[in-house]
């Protein structure tokens, strides 16, 4: 399972790389984003090692990640710029997070789920990690959901 360094090494470079952004590791966020536009990225990965990378961050954030990634105004960003900008990031930094998981393995295609007050489930998961972590100004999280017995049992209980 990758460290908390890890993640934020990755998040960082894949920032950097893309967007010219610098990323920090925020301990203080809580483990869930302020009700507010949410906007939640994911890349499922399966193989020898089963999960997800789920990206989850607000509305803002999604906004000057597009404009940065497009290089296009801010106050001329829509959802699906936002979308597609999301899709991207979770994509690479999914992508470097199975790099170093068991394998062999493969990515699915992204998803990007935007909207307020919504709860993002992958059923028969359970939450590995969940590293919080600043950029642009912003909050965001790296979240690992991992299929596994524990998590396949704890679901049948609920």
């Amino acid at each position: 399972m990758p460290s908390t360094e890890d993640i934020i090494s990755i998040a960082d470079n894949v920032m950097r790389t893309m967007m010219q952004a610098e990323v920090s590791h925020d301990e203080t966020q809580k483990a869930e984003l302020p009700s507010q536009d949410q906007v939640t990225g994911c890349v499922q990965i399966s193989g020898e090692w089963t999960g997800a990378v789920l990206l989850k961050t607000s509305l803002e954030f999604a906004t000057l990640a597009a404009s940065n990634l497009l290089a296009i105004p801010r106050e001329e960003v829509v959802n699906e710029d936002r979308q597609d900008a999301m899709a991207e990031l979770a994509n690479m930094i999914g992508g470097n997070i199975k790099s170093i998981l068991p394998g062999p393995s493969y990515l699915s295609l992204p998803s990007v789920t935007i909207g307020k007050e919504f709860e993002f489930k992958l059923f028969g998961t359970s939450v590995v990690c969940d590293v919080p972590m600043v950029s642009f100004e912003q909050s965001f999280h790296v979240v690992i959901s991992q299929i596994g017995e524990t998590a396949n049992l704890e679901a049948a209980l609920a």
